[in-house]
């Protein structure tokens, strides 16, 4: 995988991270009692929004060892010989079209 896939896949994850977040907070009543899914162990809506945030910390972390705190990703993203890659394109474009 290249270094620019590894970043855009956590950078994904983040995304997704934060839209879960929002909808949970929308949705979810601030009493409610939740399920943690990995332990079976019941929580609150502030204890799940608590382990998103660390899940979010884990892969910001995780982004900053990747990239060495951002020192070896200068130009990445602004290469002018860039070939865009059609196959990512493509699950995007997917992935757009499924959430409409």
């Amino acid at each position: 995988m290249t270094l620019a896939r590894e970043i855009n896949t956590k950078l994904d994850q983040i995304i997704a991270l934060k839209k879960e977040l929002r909808q949970m907070k929308k949705e979810v009543p601030a009493d409610a009692i939740l399920t943690n899914k990995d332990t079976g162990d019941d929580m609150s809506l502030d204890d799940a929004v608590s382990i998103t945030h660390g899940v979010l910390g884990k892969i910001k972390d995780d982004l900053n060892q990747i990239t060495n705190d951002g020192k070896n990703v200068e130009n990445i993203f602004d290469n002018q010989f860039y070939i865009n890659d059609m196959t990512q394109d493509a699950i995007i474009a997917k992935e757009i079209a499924s959430n409409n």
